[in-house]
């Protein structure tokens, strides 16, 4: 009885699972409907349900426990876990200490804050309020690390009898939840001034023992230092920005520190994968998550969640395809590099008002074809919170899950259901490699400032990256929608050796650039790299002393002019380019003086090109936007900046409406703007449609093309529908965007149909190729 993994799914007794789940939580659910709603789990085509476990729920007196529902039957975990594997459903389980999970104290009892008060996390000016939803606590409080310890001596006997390695369901446990002092890591100062961090020779001074020297901490901040103890935490952003940026990294510190006892206290229990959600709830700032546990060997699976709304529509179109692609990018990043199986174990089926089928597909597909195959659905089952534990929705925690409270099934139930066919059908597509020719370089400084929407007075450049790189406008959604398939790579961790894998490097530069990574691009272009960076070239390094390696080595200036911050004084600035005319960029255009001239505003070149060693750049002064637009300059400038460099596509479309991911033997075919579609797509020297005039796609949705599948003794060499089962002689077939396919077989002499019929027939060598009118969504073909 083991558990274990390849990389890319995990091994269960020696087979190969691809996790499939939907979160449950059995506390909130009537215990009597238990079985019910896992029953049509099961049915949804789901294996896996996930849960959590409530420090509060299951001790809500300090010492009374209940793990057997004896004071209330939704206690009684381990009622649940026997019927999970009853029902012959695997489990993920999340004891904490902390779960989030919307419930009150964020699962911290409120009897341990009141008898131990000074394990609340404080801000600079002392207590925070102690009225809070989910109250953040002092992660390395020894006090309150010494009653998580308690909680687990005695919630882990139990998760120990349930494991599968025991007999049990349970695959894997999760540590704590999304680790972030409750977002206030999210604003600079907000916390943790506890006593036990700022104290003299407190965590705070031994960090910064542990991490710097006197002399560099007094090029850092700026001043004379004989004693570490000197340096106080800073409060305002009146300190110099390497120091509040060394109190965040110090935070992130912290959360990893706290993780690595939580990890060692449960591998004394468990012998199954342990997991984490998100730690920081931040994306750039995964680095120091790798670098951390790979520094301290600690076997923790990295895993992720998609979020796209909060109490309103679901609202999930192309406009948030930047977001999207750079949140995977990173991810697939790092999965790589830890070498575990990448999951999404929060893929938002809940927490709006309503989540339309179409828009939830365009999600829930982008996923796997992005490379996060195992997919567990955050929240499947509505329920109801006991009294005193209210949650941001009252008694009723049912906020559009696919399975209502009373038991009803929701409209995004069919997408779920036929993207698990299609997973469990193509097992080759969760090894079919992810294929990039560009990526997106990303440095992990920046993120904060963003974040705090802080910008130095010195600053000539604008911090508000949400705008113009990740949000709904920014350049990543510009690059997704011109279908450019592209990696992110963290520039500080990443090798020269690692960027040259990529034909193209995209980098958005604000004033400062660590002077390591200057020298790395650099390298990059001297060794063949071809490399894009706006609005602005560096000029200062982390220590924002002045540094211009990157700017001297192209021989290129980049005019000194400020941008703008206030959103009713930002102009709108027309860029010329040969063959685009009047391309609308916003907030200042900086001339661009050295190499050749590419694009102009005004007159002025704000864009060029230089070719140094055996590689390029183009800088362009200029932030490069998402404008959709019948002219469709931007997407035509991308096209240009790709062409330039030398940079072609691995396929060829003929509607740029059609959003193309190739997966080796694969092609993720996506419609994100609603509209009809209608087009051909040419991969791996394959054009399709033959029969048909073109691939339609009438409104927003997702297909998953085989090129060159084997499904038994036959072989796909392409179809213009997903492959959602497959049985000896019969290959079952999927689009919901058309009414009409189009699939090319080998090794077929014929062919009935069930569900359509068959509207022209060619053989072409030893390909027969069938056109297919279908009335409904699925047809089979009965082959011999």
């Amino acid at each position: 009885m083991r558990v274990t993994h390849n990389g890319k799914v995990y091994v269960i007794d020696g087979e190969e699972v691809v996790i499939y789940g939907g979160t449950l939580q059995f506390f909130r659910v009537p215990r009597d409907v238990w079985k019910d709603r896992l029953e049509k789990m099961k049915s949804h085509g789901l294996n896996t349900v996930d849960t959590y476990v409530a420090w509060n729920w299951h001790e809500p007196e300090e010492g009374n426990f209940d793990f057997t529902g004896e004071t209330h039957p939704q206690r009684d975990l381990v009622g649940f876990l026997e019927l999970a594997q009853e029902l012959g459903l695997y489990v993920i389980i999340r004891p904490g200490p902390y779960i989030c999970g919307e419930w009150k104290n964020g699962g911290i009892p409120q009897w341990l804050i009141n008898k131990h008060p000074e394990i609340l996390a404080k801000g600079p000016e002392g207590s925070l309020p102690n009225d809070i939803y989910y109250p953040p606590i002092t992660y390395l409080h020894p006090t309150y690390l010494e009653y998580v310890m308690r909680w687990y001596d005695r919630v882990f006997p139990i998760i120990k009898d349930y494991l599968y390695t025991n007999g049990g369901p349970i695959i894997n446990i999760t540590i704590d939840d999304e680790p972030s002092y409750w977002e206030t890591i999210f604003q600079a100062f907000l916390t943790d001034y506890n006593d036990i961090i700022v104290k003299e020779n407190g965590v705070w001074h031994q960090w910064l023992r542990e991490n710097f020297s006197i002399d560099q901490l007094e090029d850092r901040y700026k001043v004379k230092i004989s004693d570490y103890v000197e340096v106080e935490p800073p409060k305002s952003f009146s300190e110099p920005l390497p120091k509040i940026i060394d109190w965040h990294h110090f935070k992130v510190w912290m959360i990893n520190e706290y993780v690595k006892r939580l990890y060692e206290k449960i591998r004394e229990y468990v012998d199954v994968p342990i997991s984490i959600l998100d730690p920081y709830l931040l994306l750039a700032a995964w680095r120091h998550f790798y670098n951390y546990v790979k520094k301290n060997s600690l076997d923790i699976h990295l895993w992720t969640e998609f979020w796209y709304s909060f109490y309103r529509s679901f609202d999930f179109k192309e406009d948030r395809l930047g977001h999207i692609y750079y949140k995977t990018g990173i991810y697939r990043n790092y999965i790589r590099k830890l070498r575990t199986p990448p999951l999404s174990i929060e893929t938002q089926t809940s927490l709006a008002n309503v989540i339309e089928p179409d828009e939830a597909e365009l999600l829930y597909g982008l996923l796997p074809s992005l490379g996060i195959h195992n997919i567990n659905y955050y929240l499947y089952v509505g329920g109801e919170n006991p009294r005193g534990y209210e949650s941001h929705n009252g008694v009723t925690w049912d906020v559009y899950s696919p399975i209502s409270l009373d038991g009803k099934e929701r409209q995004h139930v069919e997408p779920i259901k036929w993207i698990g066919e299609f997973l469990k059908s193509n097992k080759e597509f969760v090894y079919a490699p992810f294929q990039a020719e560009v990526a997106f370089g990303t440095y992990e400084p920046y993120e904060p400032l963003n974040l705090w929407g802080y910008r130095p007075e010195n600053f000539k450049e604008t911090v508000n990256l949400d705008e113009y790189l990740y949000g709904e406008r920014g350049l990543l959604t510009l690059l997704a929608m011109s279908n450019v398939v592209f990696d992110v790579i963290d520039l500080e961790n990443a090798t020269v050796e690692e960027m040259l894998n990529y034909k193209q490097l995209w980098v958005y530069s604000l004033d400062f650039m660590a002077r390591e990574v200057q020298d790395k691009l650099v390298e990059y272009v001297e060794r063949g790299g071809n490399l894009v960076i706006m609005p602005m070239l560096p000029y200062l390094d982390e220590n924002m002393n002045e540094y211009r390696r990157l700017e001297e080595f192209l021989g290129v200036k980049v005019e000194e002019k400020s941008a703008r911050d206030n959103f009713r004084l930002i102009p709108f600035v027309s860029i010329d380019a040969e063959g685009i005319d009047r391309m609308i960029t916003r907030n200042v255009a900086r001339e661009v003086r050295g190499g050749t001239p590419i694009a102009w505003a005004n007159g002025k070149p704000v864009a060029a090109l230089v070719r140094k060693g055996k590689g390029s750049a183009i800088i362009l002064g200029f932030r490069l936007q998402y404008f959709s637009s019948y002219h469709d300059m931007h997407r035509k400038f991308v096209d240009k900046l790709l062409k330039l460099q030398g940079v072609e596509r691995r396929f060829e479309v003929t509607d740029r409406d059609m959003i193309v991911i190739p997966r080796g033997n694969y092609l993720a075919l996506i419609n994100p703007r609603g509209h009809r579609v209608f087009g051909k797509i040419k991969y791996r020297g394959i054009e399709m449609p033959k029969l048909l005039e073109g691939i339609e796609m009438k409104t927003r949705g997702v297909l998953f093309l085989p090129v060159g599948v084997r499904y038994g003794r036959f072989e796909v060499v392409y179809s213009t529908a997903t492959v959602v089962g497959s049985d000896g002689d019969s290959i079952s077939f999927r689009n919901h965007l058309s009414n009409k396919s189009e699939v090319a077989l080998r090794g077929v002499n014929s062919v009935e149909i069930k569900g359509g019929r068959i509207i022209e027939e060619k053989i072409d060598g030893d390909t027969r190729i069938i056109a297919v009118e279908h009335g409904d969504k699925e047809f089979t073909l009965l082959l011999r």
